[in-house]
């Protein structure tokens, strides 16, 4: 033994004596103690926990039913029954020495002091003790005797709680003595290298908070309260709660923490601040032990909130615990004071069946047959029965008559039994193979070199062991001494029991095993406010914020709070994550159906089945139709007297070009391409520049001629023959070709998407910038100008010169329509289409006014389609030579025009 551990072993024991020694009237130390060749420890709570006047002289409280005699009732059955049983530790006798606690780590220290100072006596007189020739005794200091000398314990079963545990096992591990817990869960003890010599049969903290966690996303409980314990339980245990939730985005609206002894102003305090109507968190997590959950249901019965809605899940401090509840109100229906507040609540209870045949045994005592063995049992007799078996003075309960008998009480078994027979079997067995190992299998009994048992060993085959109980359940531990968890889901229900009478009490609605929820009886659990006749009401709802919509985003303000958020809509061109926020599509994408991803648009360009494509369609078409047959009609009457006064070969040019015009409608239809684009960019101004080209040739022609008339003339016109207009004409669209050229070859064709304001649609287009547009049509416009110039200088022509007034009449139309069509084209609204409209009408408008009543004359006024009605007027030729007679005015034209007579704006004959 080490320095280090001897001077443990002096400062603990004379602590211990210095502590002990002026209470010791006060604070009797009683214990079960059943003698055996190798011994196990417990410590139970067998008392409550002292007051605060009390604690410091050790006086503890009233006896605890289930915590306290059930168990250690159960120690002192299953010892025996393993000490029948010839399997385990065969021809040894198992003994135990078992201690009370008081739930409170001052004593529980104490008491593993006293089991700390036995083994040091021991150790101290091992070498005499172990002598067989009978001089053991003369060994020994005067007044000992080798009876007096208590065997070690080998191990510790105990204590109840995670924060006792805690402060016994770093005594008992200086000592190398294996501690089994079957009640201490706390996650910190599974750190082995801090805890080398702690085992357990109960599962984790960890994992029981996986079971919580797993209920409030089952159910969608998304914010709720947190109530813990102070203390080491309750503290480890809601800190690994809160960290769970925070991954998996559960948030807490507040959090309390209260000391089990904390006053009943202090309960009521915390319960209307967990409680306030403005709270929206409807469902409490009490990871708490079972004194604060009943304080919290007292404070809760103060303030009237029963059935106001909210939802209790208990940690398995509470598990299925009556005594909790408050005292009892009805025995018939086992209701209790706090039962129906409690009532719907769910709470977590270890999976530990109950003991089937520990009812009858326990109900079968009675203090004169068990007093010798439990010194307590007489103490829980008087209190549960509220009579004195040995009446004295200070003792005012009434005499006991005998009747008395458990059998006639109700009975709740503690839910930890069958995890504390776990336990005890688990040490049983590992110490039979430490028997093997030490003596050797198939030599029964005690031999040299067992006692007093090595704490190693037996820690390893605790480790390596597995025992099935008779409900099939399996323990086993991992490296760190953790069992598997289990855990049964338990609901206090206002039901009816197998006899159909009603009734309070918890059932059990769902299993948690192996790290899910492998069942939930969802159709039987009862939520708050359920009576046993009533259709369920279906669990609370707790939230912070509604959920979005299918195309809102979460935006959070507050980080610490993630489950409060406020929903904003994504954006048209956003799509939804999966984290709840919208981003943006890539350009040339939108947001599917579902606003889950982005896809591909689609883009879309003129169409044929477009209303107003199909109106431009119809328009063209129906101009077209009539330019082609007004060509046919110029052609087969091409040597009459109107068309050849119309100037006939610039008459056919300016229909081809309506023609062009109208075509160019059918082409926009087309989806876009290099060709059609470059098409589109050639056609509109090649087919305007021919018509207004002819046209302005046409009324510059007049014009000259006209000018002319109000001068004697010395030398002919130039430029006036058809030939020459020809020309004219050419070479003006040759200009406009030429731009074309240019713009094509600066601004090759080609498409691009041009997408909307929201950027969740997009038109295919041709790539003309707005310069590309108006440069090409900048020439035509030119000319319109220029022909409507010189339709307001021949305004005042005669009658018979009237195709002046029908080019200037088509000239203002134009100019008031192309004007009125040029912030509709910039807006970018349906600008094809627009165009395309612009182009038709424009045509048709010249068509209408330039050929329709030369038509009208060719088939319907036959007799005017002669060449006196297009002859020069008198007054015209008046006006050509005053001073000369009529002859002369006739040679004088005849040698202005080529000797030939003129017609009605000014083309020879």
């Amino acid at each position: 033994m080490g320095l280090a551990r001897w001077m443990w072993i002096i400062l603990l024991v004379t602590v211990s004596e210095l502590q002990m020694a002026p209470y010791g009237a006060l604070y009797h130390k009683l214990k079960v103690r059943i003698p055996g060749d190798i011994m196990i420890g417990a410590l139970f709570p067998i008392h409550e926990q002292p007051t605060v006047e009390t604690a410091f002289s050790r006086q503890c409280g009233s006896v605890r039913e289930q915590y306290g005699i059930h168990r250690i009732e159960t120690l002192i059955r299953t010892i025996q029954m393993i000490n029948e049983n010839e399997n385990i530790l065969p021809r040894i006798r198992l003994g135990v020495d078992a201690r009370d606690t008081c739930w409170y780590a001052p004593i529980a220290l104490e008491q593993c002091m006293d089991f700390i100072r036995t083994a040091f006596i021991y150790r101290e007189y091992e070498d005499c003790l172990q002598m067989t020739n009978g001089s053991n005794g003369k060994c020994l200091p005067p007044g000992v005797s080798p009876s007096s000398i208590e065997i070690p314990i080998a191990a510790l079963i105990g204590p109840g709680s995670s924060e006792m545990t805690k402060q016994v096992h770093q005594v008992l591990q200086l000592f190398s003595i294996p501690q089994i817990g079957y009640s201490a869960t706390a996650a910190e003890l599974s750190n082995i290298a801090e805890y080398q010599y702690f085992l357990r049969v109960v599962p984790s903290d960890d994992l029981q908070v996986e079971v919580i966690v797993s209920l409030l996303e089952r159910y969608g409980w998304t914010y709720v309260a947190l109530v813990n314990s102070n203390g080491f339980y309750g503290d480890r245990g809601i800190a690994a709660l809160r960290y769970r939730m925070d991954e998996i985005g559960i948030c807490s609206e507040t959090e309390r923490s209260i000391d089990n002894k904390e006053t009943e102003e202090a309960f009521l305090e915390l319960a209307q601040d967990i409680f306030n109507p403005d709270r929206k968190a409807k469902v409490v997590v009490c990871f708490c032990q079972g004194e604060t959950v009943a304080g919290l249901l007292k404070a809760m019965d103060t303030l009237h909130l029963q059935g106001k809605g909210y939802m209790l899940i208990g940690a398995d401090g509470w598990s299925d615990r009556q005594d909790i509840l408050g005292p009892l109100v009805d025995s018939k229906t086992g209701e209790r004071a706090f039962s129906r507040l409690a009532q719907g609540s769910l709470s977590i209870k270890i999976h530990s069946p109950k003991v089937e045949d520990f009812d009858e045994y326990f109900t079968n005592l009675t203090p004169q047959t068990h007093h010798n063995i439990s010194p307590w049992f007489t103490e829980f007799w008087e209190q549960k029965f509220d009579c004195a078996i040995t009446p004295s003075s200070d003792n005012l309960r009434k005499p006991c008559t005998g009747e008395e008998s458990l059998k006639n009480v109700p009975m709740y078994q503690d839910n930890k039994l069958s995890l504390l027979n776990l336990a005890i079997y688990v040490v049983a067995i590992a110490l039979h193979r430490v028997q093997e190992i030490v003596c050797g299998v198939g030599r029964p009994g005690i031999c040299p070199g067992l006692l007093p048992v090595n704490g190693s060993l037996l820690r390893q085959e605790l480790l390596k062991s597995s025992y099935t109980d008779s409900n099939g359940d399996t323990i086993f531990f991992d490296e760190n001494g953790d069992p598997p968890g289990s855990y049964d889901l338990m609901n206090y229900q206002h039901t009816f029991n197998e006899r159909g009478e009603e009734v309070f009490d918890y059932v059990q609605v769902g299993r948690w095993k192996h790290g899910q929820l492998i069942t939930l009886q969802e159709e039987f659990i009862q939520w708050q406010g359920d009576s046993p006749n009533a259709t369920a009401s279906g669990p609370v709802r707790s939230f912070c914020s509604e959920p979005c919509g299918a195309w809102e985003a979460k935006i959070i303000k507050d980080k610490s709070k993630t489950c409060c958020w406020i929903c904003q809509p994504c954006k048209p061109n956003e799509w939804k994550t999966g984290n709840e926020t919208c981003q943006p599509c890539d350009l040339g994408f939108k947001p599917s159906k579902n606003k889950t991803a982005c896809e591909p648009i689609n883009p879309k360009y003129p169409h044929w089945n477009d209303a107003s494509c199909l109106t431009a369609i119809i328009f063209a078409s129906l101009g077209g139709l009539l330019t082609i047959l007004i060509l046919v009609v110029f052609i087969v009457y091409r040597n009459t007297a109107v068309v050849k006064a119309s100037t006939r070969e610039l008459m056919w040019l300016i229909l081809a070009a309506m023609l062009l015009a109208h075509a160019f409608t059918v082409l926009v239809l087309f989806r876009p391409s290099a060709i059609t684009c470059a098409l589109q960019r050639t056609l509109p101004g090649l087919a305007f520049t021919a018509i207004y080209a002819a046209l302005v040739t046409k009324t510059n022609r007049i014009a000259r001629i006209m000018e002319g008339s109000k001068r004697i003339l010395v030398k002919k016109q130039r430029f006036l023959s058809t030939s020459a207009q020809l020309f004219i004409t050419g070479m003006l669209i040759a200009v406009e070709v030429a731009v074309i050229t240019t713009m094509l070859i600066t601004e090759p064709p080609g498409t691009e998407l041009r997408f909307s304001k929201d950027l969740i649609r997009a038109r295919l287009c041709c790539n003309t910038s707005q310069r590309g547009n108006i440069i090409p049509l900048g020439f035509p416009i030119f000319l319109i100008a220029m022909c409507t110039i010189y339709a307001i200088k021949t305004r005042n022509l005669p009658h018979n010169f009237n195709e002046a007034k029908f080019i200037g009449f088509t000239m203002y139309t134009t100019c008031v329509l192309w004007l009125s069509i040029i912030p509709v084209y910039l807006s970018g609204y349906k600008t094809e289409v627009t165009l395309t409209l612009c182009i038709s009408i424009s045509a048709t408008i010249a068509l209408m006014v330039l050929f329709v009543p030369k038509t009208y004359i060719i088939l319907c006024r036959p007799e005017k389609n002669s060449r006196m009605s297009f002859a020069t007027a008198k007054d015209i030729r008046c006006h050509m030579g005053v001073l000369q007679t009529n002859v002369n005015a006739k040679d004088k034209s005849k040698k202005l025009f080529g000797k030939k007579e003129m017609n009605s704006d000014g083309a020879s004959k």
